[in-house]
C-alpha cells in the first residue's frame, strides 16, 4: 500500500467511528455478562448508572425514522405522478426502496434501545 493512503484510511477510519458513536450509545457501557460473579455486579450497577442516556438516543432514532418515512413518502408521491418509465423514475423508486430500509431499520435500533433502557430501569440484581 502506498504511504500516502495510510493517513487517509486512519482519518475515515476515526470519522466512521465517530458516527458510529453519534448513532448508537452501546459503546459506554459495559459487558455484564463475563467476569467473575463481582465484576459481573459491578458492570451491571454501571450499566445501570449509564442509562440516563438510551432516552436521547431513541428520540434521535425517532427523528430519523420520521426523516427517512417523510422521504419515503415524498419519492413514493414522485413515482406516482410521472407515469412514464424514465431514469428518474427508476431512481425514485431505488432510493424509496432505500428509504423504507432504513426507516424499518431505525424502528428497530428505537425497539433495542427501548428495551434496554427498560430491561436496566426496571430488572434489579
Amino acid at each position: 500500500m502506498p504511504e500516502n493512503t495510510q493517513p487517509l484510511l486512519k482519518r475515515i477510519s476515526f470519522r466512521l467511528q465517530y458516527v458510529w458513536r453519534l448513532a448508537i450509545p452501546f459503546w459506554i457501557f459495559r459487558d455484564a455478562g463475563r467476569g467473575s460473579m463481582e465484576q459481573r455486579i459491578a458492570n451491571y450497577r454501571y450499566n445501570r448508572a449509564q442509562r440516563k442516556v438510551l432516552p436521547f438516543y431513541v428520540w434521535k432514532w425517532v427523528g430519523i425514522a420520521f426523516c427517512t418515512l417523510q422521504l419515503m413518502r415524498l419519492l413514493s408521491d414522485r413515482m406516482t405522478s410521472t407515469t412514464e418509465q424514465s431514469t428518474g423514475h427508476l431512481c425514485a423508486a431505488l432510493f424509496c426502496m432505500s428509504a423504507g430500509i432504513g426507516f424499518a431499520f431505525s424502528c428497530i435500533v428505537i425497539a433495542v434501545l427501548s428495551s434496554s433502557y427498560l430491561y436496566l430501569t426496571y430488572v434489579k440484581r
